[in-house]
C-alpha cells in the first residue's frame, strides 16, 4: 500500500494521479513545488481542479479539505497559478 494513502483526503485516484508524476512518498510531496506539480499533471493530459491541491495541502496538515478557510483557499491558488 503507497504510504500517500495514509494523507488524510488523498485516495486511490490521487495518489494514482501523483504516482504518475514521480510522487511516491510523503516527503516527495512536501518538497513538491505546487506549479510544477500543476504542470507534470497537465503533461498528463489532466486538468487538475483547485481542490486537488487545496486536499493536498490540508492533508499534510491532518486536516480535512473542507476546513480550509476561504483565505487559505486563495493562498493555495496563488500557489498553484503563481
Amino acid at each position: 500500500m503507497s504510504e500517500l494513502l495514509a494523507i488524510k483526503n488523498l485516495g486511490p485516484y490521487t495518489v494514482g494521479l501523483l504516482n504518475r508524476v514521480g510522487i511516491f512518498t510523503r516527503e516527495d510531496l512536501l518538497a513538491a513545488d505546487y506549479r510544477e506539480l500543476r504542470a507534470a499533471i497537465e503533461a498528463e493530459g489532466i486538468q487538475p481542479h483547485l481542490l486537488i491541491f487545496v486536499s493536498i495541502e490540508m492533508g499534510l496538515q491532518g486536516r480535512s479539505w473542507k476546513d480550509a478557510t476561504p483565505q487559505e483557499r486563495e493562498e493555495i491558488r496563488r500557489l498553484v497559478e503563481g
